[in-house]
């Protein structure tokens, strides 16, 4: 990015004042700068891994929950399947490597409800976890009971700062 010593040469010979000569050489050093700290534009797309999908949850409320130990996850676990008789085992998650993303819709009154973590996208020093929802198609048939939509996922671990973005109908 800087001049080459042939263009400093043919700048000092043409007698460009130093105000000048500074000005173009302090050009090249913002340039530089910042290409240097320009933010990433393109996205690094993290794989997501389904622990468990369904209908039917311990959680009644709407959470979006990124949990990054063990106990974190045995506590969320046990509030997930506290509607269980017996309860389903903990799934194995390895928190040195990996964390989990948690996505609970809330209680419904019916079903055909539905929510699914589609991606997950590293970008800007975020952590970008991408949900769809959908709802029951009106006029279509529903099973008429109370159930609580949620998807839980694993992926590689980050400590970047987690965004949920709620995608549109054709995202």
């Amino acid at each position: 990015m800087f001049p080459s010593r042939r263009r400093l040469t043919v700048l000092l010979r043409r007698r460009i004042a130093l105000p000048n000569f500074a000005a173009v050489v302090l050009y090249f050093f913002a340039i530089d700068a910042c290409i240097a700290q320009a933010p990433s534009s393109n996205p690094m797309t993290i794989p997501l891994t389904t622990i468990q999908k369904g209908n039917f949850s311990g959680i009644r409320e709407p959470l979006q929950v990124i949990v990054r130990t063990q106990e974190a996850w045995e506590n969320l676990w046990k509030r997930h399947t506290s509607i269980q008789s017996p309860r389903s085992p903990l799934p194995t998650v390895n928190f040195a490597t990996e964390m989990v993303v948690g996505l609970f819709a809330g209680e419904k009154t019916t079903g055909g409800y539905d929510v699914e973590l589609t991606r997950a996208e590293l970008k800007d020093s975020n952590l970008y976890i991408y949900f769809a929802e959908k709802t029951p198609i009106s006029g279509g048939m529903a099973i008429q009971a109370l159930t609580q939509p949620f998807h839980l996922a694993k992926l590689a671990k980050h400590d970047a700062a987690v965004i949920f973005v709620k995608l549109g109908p054709k995202e």
